[in-house]
Order: structure tokens, then sequence, then C-alpha cells
């Protein structure tokens, strides 16, 4: 932390592309000052209370954005979450429980946040509510691409499938399309008993955690004689890039190249479009898919000019344990996104965090959903 906050050279690169920044207009929440409170808080620890520590560890999406634009690679919501991990607090440890016992809570929860009438839910509580039912994306899209050819590219090679929490277990639609692609491709499909991708604890400040899901994940992958990985969510992928526990150098660079989008995979699958494909469509570019987005490639070719909105620099607004610490801070960052959709009637996206916190923010009658949910 001491080395990667003394770097800052306070150039102010960061500065155009925070999100939290672009919605808020307060430089105080920028990675720049987070840069610098966090070098204070190191060099004189008496001039910031615990109170203010904490505080600001709850005010950063955890996007990344700035973290690929500094020329002295500082790594803020590195930074963040280490502060996050230094002063826990009630939000942090809900939000641990939340990810760590996914398969009882998440299902359940999604479902019953749906039922509460809209007069019961706090003005703190609400949007976090919205969200939690989002995550099931109510009744879903209905299919118009229908696959009727697909290449040999991966017929007879041994895949596994890393599905993620959300299609595990709330979105088991994207799960069944997802294994339909790859067997449509002839791919032999491995069983891994997989963990979280341990991104969000990570982010949280719970490193020792989000360890442990990494170590376990890359022993599945290990035990299955270390086959090629197909992933359909981008924070997920994103998480899984960053893993740094492998046993040498030639193997973290084997795990690299086994890492492979789905919607990479089928770039070379012929899709017929049905007559209930919506007109006007919107693609929500994920923070964590970074400058080279294969799941907007993919929807750009399949939809062509069905494609009429996709945000760039804007952010979902979803930002992990900030939604509970200051979602009134993530609304103004929510809007912007939605004002760069506006005019689509169906918006798609490839992150699981993105799609809830979109589908519990959409406008009336926009509809949201997963990329697959859009296969037959």
């Amino acid at each position: 932390m001491a080395e990667l906050s003394h770097n800052c050279i306070l150039c102010g690169k960061c500065l155009d592309v925070c999100p939290l920044l672009r919605a808020t207009g307060r430089e105080e929440l920028g990675p720049r000052a987070k840069s610098d409170l966090c070098r204070v808080l190191l060099e004189s620890p008496d001039r910031l209370s615990e109170e203010d520590a904490a505080r600001l560890a709850g005010l950063c999406l955890g996007c990344g954005r700035c973290r690929e634009v500094c020329s002295q690679s500082v790594d803020v919501p590195s930074l963040v979450a280490a502060l996050r991990g230094a002063h826990p607090d009630f939000k942090s440890w809900l939000w641990k429980t939340w990810l760590t016992r996914a398969r009882r809570l998440w299902s359940p929860s999604s479902k019953a946040a749906g039922l509460i009438p809209d007069r019961f839910r706090t003005e703190r509580l609400g949007p976090m509510l919205k969200t939690l039912a989002g995550m099931s994306g109510g009744p879903g899209l209905d299919p118009f691409l229908t696959p009727v050819a697909f290449p040999d590219t991966f017929r007879g090679g041994k895949l596994l499938l890393f599905a993620g929490c959300t299609a595990n277990y709330v979105q088991g639609r994207w799960l069944t399309a997802a294994l339909r692609l790859l067997d449509g491709l002839g791919a032999d499909i491995l069983p891994g008993d997989f963990q979280c991708c341990g991104s969000g604890l990570k982010g949280a400040g719970f490193a020792d955690e989000s360890r442990a899901m990494a170590e376990a994940n890359v022993r599945v992958w290990r035990q299955a004689g270390r086959p090629r990985l197909a992933v359909f969510c981008a924070s997920c992928l994103a998480g899984l890039r960053a893993y740094d526990c492998f046993d040498s150098e030639a193997e973290a660079r084997q795990w690299a190249e086994s890492l492979l989008p789905l919607s990479k995979a089928v770039r070379g699958v012929e899709f017929e479009t049905a007559g209930n494909a919506p007109e006007r469509m919107g693609y929500h570019h994920p923070c964590h898919a970074g400058k080279n987005d294969p799941d907007r490639a993919f929807l750009a070719a399949v939809l062509g000019d069905r494609l009429v909105r996709a945000t760039d620099t804007q952010c979902c607004g979803f930002g992990g344990v900030m939604r509970l610490a200051a979602p009134g801070l993530t609304e103004p960052v929510n809007r912007k996104c939605w004002d760069a959709l506006a005019g689509a009637e169906v918006v798609l996206s490839g992150c699981s965090a993105c799609l809830a916190q979109l589908s519990a923010t959409a406008p009336q009658g926009v509809r949201v959903g997963h990329w697959l949910e859009t296969v037959g």
C-alpha cells in the first residue's frame, strides 16, 4: 500500500475516467484524492480518525478505470480495498456474508425482495432491495437468435465452464444457454466444482477469503488437466485474470491463455434472427471488460444496425460494497449510464453485477438481460 500511494504524481489522468467524479463533480471522491489521503494516512496516522478512514474506504466503485490510465501503475481500488480490510464495519460484514453464502441466500433473497411493496422500502434500504430483486431479472427476454451452423473450432476439445454465482444460483437460463452453445460447438465439457471468483470479496478488503477461493478454483483447473476455461461474466473473467496463486510463471501464463470469453468462442456461429427481435437495442459495456470487449464485438456482428445505443465511459453504478455504504452516490452514476442508453427497447450486457443494477433501475418499458438470453 505504501509503495502504491507514494507512486502517485498527482497528474490527474484518473480524473478524466472516474465515473463517480464525472457524475457528482466532487473531486474529493476521485482517485487522486483517495491516493493522496492513503499517503497521509500512512505518513501521519493521527491526522485521520478511524471514522474518516472507514468513510473513505466506502467511497469507491472499484471500476478500475483509473488503474488502466495511470502512468505510475497506482491501483486505487486496491488501496481502497486495503483500507476496507483494515477498517471493517457492519456493511462490509454483510457484504462478505452475502458473497460467501450465495448458494443459500441469493435465490430466496432475490425473490423475497421483489415481493416487498414500494411503500415499505426505506430511503437507505430501497436501492439495495431493488438490486436484490433485479438479480433474478424477472421473466427474462424472449429469445430471438437461433444458431443454425457451428464451426469445428472446438469440436472434440476439452473445456471447463466457469458459470459464476449468479448463473449457478439465480439465473439458470444463462447456464442452460451456454451449455447448449458449447454442445453445438462440439466441445467436451468437463465437470468442475468451482467456487466464487472472489473478486467481490477482494474489492471489499477480504483478501484472505478471496485468495482461498482463487486457490480452490486453480486446483479445479489443474485437476482437470489445465484445459481451456470458458467464462460468460465480464466481472468473473476480470477476477480470474487477476489470480496470482500459481506454482510458476509458466503456469500463470498457461492460466491466462486458458481463459476464454464465451462470446469469443461463438463468434464463428451462424445465427438466424427471428421476427420478434427488437428493432432498437442497447449494450452496456462493463467497466471490468476493458477496452477489447468481446461481448460487444459479438453483438455488433450479430445484431448489426439493431444495436443503436452503447455505453463506453459510463459505469452502471453497482459499486460492490459501496452499494451498501453510499447508495446515494451510486445513483447519479447510474443515471449517466441510462442517459447513454436512452431510446433502446432492450439493453444487453455480459456482467452479472451490471445486469442486477440495470434490471433494478431500468426505465419503464425497457427490458434488460444477458446476451445469452437472446439465444434460443
